[in-house]
């Protein structure tokens, strides 16, 4: 996807989170009583895990849509209970760069999902990092 498509994609992104907010205010606000429909729900939730795989963490994706990031983590959790997958049992796609800072020093950056990032590894730690996760 080129640059301009993902500036889009994430603007796209972005108004998608601010409609789903002004749909929770609607309905009566935000806060520890804040009613949630089951779409509204599930929505949140298929937001949240697209935003990880692109490398967000639900801190992040939860000040977003205006709500508890602890709310947030706990619906990712049931619905994944529901499809009976297990938490971090499946390989995600991650991208590997090699910052400025940090390749003068012959180093690797790796950034995971849900904001992990590691720094500092040469090409065998990173093999050994991303074959642990199997």
């Amino acid at each position: 996807m080129s640059a301009r498509g993902k500036e889009a994609d994430k603007m796209d992104k972005r108004e998608w989170a601010e409609q789903f907010r002004q749909q929770v205010l609607a309905r009566g606000g935000v806060g520890p009583r804040a009613r949630y429909t089951p779409e509204q729900k599930q929505q949140a939730v298929e937001y949240v895990r697209e935003r990880q795989q692109q490398g967000e963490s639900v801190e992040e994706v939860a000040r977003q849509l205006g709500m508890s990031s602890w709310t947030l983590s706990r619906w990712s959790s049931a619905a994944r209970r529901e499809r009976q997958e297990p938490e971090g049992a499946g390989l995600v796609p991650v991208e590997v760069k090699a910052e400025r800072a940090v390749a003068r020093r012959g180093g690797l950056v790796v950034h995971g999902p849900g904001g992990v990032r590691v720094e500092g590894l040469s090409v065998e730690d990173a093999v050994a990092l991303l074959r642990g996760l199997r």
